[in-house]
């Protein structure tokens, strides 16, 4: 999304982004309540953030993955794995912190893991941990494709329901605007308002498709 000249749709039920993620929020109500922020930080960027951190329970068991079964044994390193995957998809939506957004954002480029994989996978094989090689191969494949992240929503979206006000990807997004604000220094008096608008626009847009959440 970074090269895009289109990296998001903006609609009447809120801004649809390249990924398929949708923001229940329009350009026109982030301009009117935070256009200030967007004075030192766009909108597409604030989006592609937003994005990244959502995703970002994906990147960061990635890379700890390997690390685990190198120190720990597969079964521990397997369950220490899927337990930081569902935490962290729990609670990062109430921590969209600028600098670990940037963070995860370089860690998130598929060739930068697969090298990471490869080295670590070949020093596992070269220690005759083929246990522990299986785990982290078949672990890679399952995060990359997405599995494990469709297997854990069962639980962690009625989860994330329960803890949060809005949907998770709007969430993310109030959050970093508040983010953006707090380090210019920048007063958003109407920034509660974001909220309402969003919920309203979820509602009318369910409204249009309920299968749609």
């Amino acid at each position: 999304m970074e090269g895009s000249s289109t990296p998001y749709v903006d609609t009447p039920y809120g801004l649809l982004t390249e990924g398929g993620r949708w923001y229940h929020v329009t350009e026109s109500d982030v301009e009117e309540y935070a256009g200030a922020v967007l004075n030192h930080v766009p909108l597409a960027q604030l989006l592609r953030w937003a994005d990244t951190w959502v995703d970002s329970a994906r990147t960061v068991t990635v890379w700890a993955l390997p690390l685990m079964i190198w120190g720990l044994p597969v079964g521990w390193a397997v369950g220490g794995a899927l337990t930081l995957f569902v935490a962290w998809a729990l609670l990062s939506p109430s921590l969209p912190s600028l600098l670990a957004v940037r963070a995860v954002s370089a860690l998130d480029h598929v060739l930068a893991q697969a090298l990471y994989y490869v080295v670590a996978m070949s020093a596992v094989a070269a220690a005759e941990m083929y246990a522990a090689l299986g785990a982290g191969l078949l672990g890679f494949v399952l995060l990359r494709w997405g599995v494990l992240e469709w297997a854990a929503g069962y639980v962690v979206r009625p989860l994330r329901r329960a803890l949060y006000p809005l949907p998770v990807a709007d969430q993310v997004l109030r959050g970093l605007i508040v983010r953006v604000a707090l380090k210019h220094r920048l007063s958003l008096p109407q920034v509660d308002d974001i909220t309402k608008d969003i919920l309203d626009n979820l509602h009318d847009r369910q409204g249009t498709d309920p299968d749609d959440a």
